[in-house]
């Protein structure tokens, strides 16, 4: 009797480790797991071997998807809990998982990126192009492709290395856009300075909608190391008399006593516009009906 008992005891307590490991097991498959969960207009997803899928609500992506969005449509992945992109108009990538190596490859059209959290030191993600590999740490930016030639990238946050077909490398900071061109006997960095008012108005709506880099593009670097500061450019600035006495006249900071007075003016950010197309306000995981 005892030895039954015993032999029961043992059995129920591999039934329970087995179904502790089977549920952590389901919880970090989840943690990792690719998911649709937005989309906009027409919007086409196929399984790795090419076959048309029927869309659903949230639905769970796999190695080899490939996503397209048609004109006036977008389309939201979120690759991990932490990872997600969106896809503009037109775009069409390809998407491809090995463990915790993930690599995007952007065919056509454009698309924005968003890395909440710092990858941790096994993780890898690479979004690529035909004219280069972005290797992505834990930031936020906008990718085209232009052409099998010629692609653009747009750093809103954190720091990037891209990596040319041909072997060159060029490290990306926020404020920054580069344009990536293949040529016959290399590889072309073209890269400018560039503010939010010169944005394309997808990057604009998007990062308007992402609460978790909402803050980001309200800044620019300052200098090559990507220290960054408030933007002040055209069209965004509110000036404001900064005098004690408002009343007084400002003060005189000229020799020339004659000469018109000095303006200390300091400008602040207007708030950006508000471009989500999340009807819910619910940022880049909501789902559109």
């Amino acid at each position: 009797m005892k030895k039954s008992v015993t032999i029961i005891l043992i059995l129920a307590l591999i039934f329970s480790l087995n179904a502790f490991a089977a549920a952590e097991s389901v919880e970090t498959a989840d943690a990792s797991t690719m998911r649709l969960v937005r989309t906009e207009g027409t919007v086409f997803l196929k399984d790795e071997e090419g076959t048309e899928l029927s869309l659903r609500e949230d639905m769970r992506l796999y190695s080899g998807n490939t996503v397209e969005t048609e004109a006036d449509s977008r389309a939201g992945i979120s690759l991990d809990e932490v990872k997600t992109i969106t896809l503009d108009e037109d775009s069409f990538v390809s998407l491809h998982q090995d463990g915790k190596k993930l690599r995007v490859n952007l065919e056509a059209g454009a698309m924005y990126f968003s890395v909440y959290q710092p990858l941790a030191y096994d993780e890898q993600f690479e979004i690529e192009t035909s004219t280069m590999v972005l290797g992505i740490r834990g930031t936020s930016g906008y990718v085209e492709t232009i052409s099998p030639t010629v692609s653009k990238v747009i750093l809103t946050s954190g720091h990037v290395v891209i990596k040319a077909a041909s072997g060159e490398e060029y490290d990306l900071y926020p404020g920054k856009c580069v344009v990536i061109e293949r040529t016959s006997s290399g590889t072309d960095f073209d890269v400018s300075d560039i503010y939010p008012s010169g944005y394309p108005d997808f990057l604009r709506e998007e990062l308007a909608a992402d609460p978790f880099q909402f803050d980001n593009w309200n800044y620019a670097p300052s200098s090559n190391d990507g220290s960054s500061v408030p933007i002040q450019f055209p069209g965004s600035q509110t000036p404001t008399q900064n005098n004690t006495n408002n009343n007084a006249a400002p003060a005189q900071n000229n020799t020339n006593n004659n000469a018109a007075p000095a303006q200390n003016n300091t400008y602040k950010t207007t708030t950006p516009i508000q471009g989500s197309l999340n009807n819910n306000g619910s940022g880049p995981f909501a789902t559109t009906p």
